[in-house]
Order: structure tokens, then sequence, then C-alpha cells
């Protein structure tokens, strides 16, 4: 397996890690074709509760594009047309669907700057929690791009249209604690600890009710997505009725009762 990015798993959890830490783990190619089969690796897994996408080292999570690559591989050319390129893009951009649609909790683990597509990618987690001292850009207008990996979609819906243009538009940067005030991470955590709180974080999804996530997921991105209140009860409805037939509901209510900690098994 290429060493660019990394994939383990340990006690249910699936940590993808992008190793480039001598270059701010900043996106190759070859990094950005591999992400999106180590991504549905974890989403197949049924051995895998949650997943962590985080950078190697304490620099970065990723700034990015590696631009002295992405300027030559965005020059046209007889093989590389438009067209060419634009379908190579969503191949890539099935990362940020993975970790936004899969039906298992995902955790973007931002341990440093983070900036562009990356970024982007952190926004299509479940959540983001972020070391202190981190640093989130959209970075894109500083080169004239206009964003991808659905960054304009996740600031909108996270921010409001004002303040996705402002970040996108502007590309200046936030600290960690700034984006904790927006909602745009959820927790910040101390650097000298931050590997093990994020851990620890993402224990309690892997101990967690995985059916319940799963439908939990599904109606909150229906919603996102504009569906109906009534459309949104109808699958509520259904989940429900399946939650409460399943193995784990049973052991959750027997756990309660007898105020023991409950084992769920996803069944």
């Amino acid at each position: 397996m290429s060493e660019v990015a990394l994939y383990v798993v340990e006690n249910g959890v699936a940590t993808v890690t992008m190793n480039r830490p001598d270059r701010m783990n900043s996106l190759t190619q070859e990094m950005l074709a591999l992400l999106p089969d180590l991504l549905s690796r974890a989403a197949d897994d049924p051995v895998v509760r949650c997943v962590i996408f985080t950078g190697a080292g304490d620099r970065a999570f990723s700034a990015g594009a590696d631009l002295g690559s992405a300027a030559e591989r965005h020059q046209p050319s007889e093989t590389n047309t438009l067209e060419a390129a634009i379908d190579r893009l969503h191949g890539y951009h099935r990362s940020s669907l993975l970790l936004h649609n899969m039906p298992k909790p995902t955790i973007a683990a931002i341990n440093g700057a983070a900036a562009g597509a990356s970024l982007s990618m952190a926004l299509a987690c479940d959540f983001r929690v972020a070391a202190s001292g981190a640093v989130l850009r959209t970075a894109f207008s500083g080169i004239s791009f206009s964003g991808d990996f659905g960054s304009s979609y996740y600031l909108t819906k996270m921010l409001g249209s004002a303040k996705a243009r402002e970040l996108l538009y502007l590309g200046d940067k936030i600290s960690a604690e700034e984006a904790l005030a927006l909602g745009m991470v959820s927790r910040v955590y101390p650097r000298e600890s931050f590997r093990a709180e994020v851990a620890e974080f993402a224990a309690r999804f892997a101990e967690g009710p995985p059916l319940s996530y799963r439908y939990m997921k599904r109606h909150i991105n229906l919603a996102e997505s504009g569906a109906s209140l009534e459309d949104v009860l109808e699958r509520e409805a259904e989940a429900m009725m399946r939650t409460g037939r399943s193995e784990d509901f049973i052991a959750g209510v027997q756990a309660f009762l007898a105020k023991e900690k409950p084992s769920f098994k996803g069944r």
C-alpha cells in the first residue's frame, strides 16, 4: 500500500491519515486517488464503527493541494482535456461524499493547519475537533481557484450564505477557537493531549449503538438536503420501529434498568 495515506483499525475505529508530514500533508494526485478507496474500505468493514480522518505529525492536518504538482496537472493537453480533468476530480470527490454519507460517525481530527480541499473534506465529516493553535483557511481565492470537495455546500449549510461568502471570497485564516465559536468545530483540545482526546472521543461512538447512528445520520442528511418535515417524519417512524425491534434496543433497555453500561452489537 502506498505510504502517502495510512489506514489503521483499532478497537472499532478506523483512522485514515494523510501522510506527507514533511510537506504539511499536501494533497497529491496519488493521495487524492487513494483516499476514496481507504474511506470506502472503512465504510464497508463491519468491524469499523467510527472513522477518524487526520494528518500525520503535529504541524498540519493538510495544507491542501500540492501546488507544485497542481499547476502541472491543470494545464490543458491532448490527453488532459477539460472533460478528462472534470471526470478525474469527480473521482477524488468521492472522499467528501463518503465522509458525509457513510452510515458511521466520521471525525476530522484537525491536528494543525487545514486549508483548501483538505478543509472541505473536514467539513464533510460529522464532527470536527481541532488542536489548540490549529488554523483553518479556505485558501482557494488566493490562487484563483473556485473551491471544491463541497466547500460551498458545507459552509453554507453550516454557517449560512453570508459567512460562507466571507470565508470563501476572502480566504482569511481563522483560529481553532474562532472556528469553535462559529460552530465549524465542536471541540478544541490542548495540543499536547490532542491524539489521546480524539481517541477517547472516537471510542464513545465505537462503543455506541451503530444502528441508531446509521439512522440518525440518514435523517440529519435528509433534513440538510431540504427534505420536508413529512418526509423526515416518515423515515423516523420506520427507523424507530426497526431499532425498537433490534437486539441492541433490548440490551440498552436492560442495561438502563440495571444501571449498567450497555454493550451494543449492531443487531
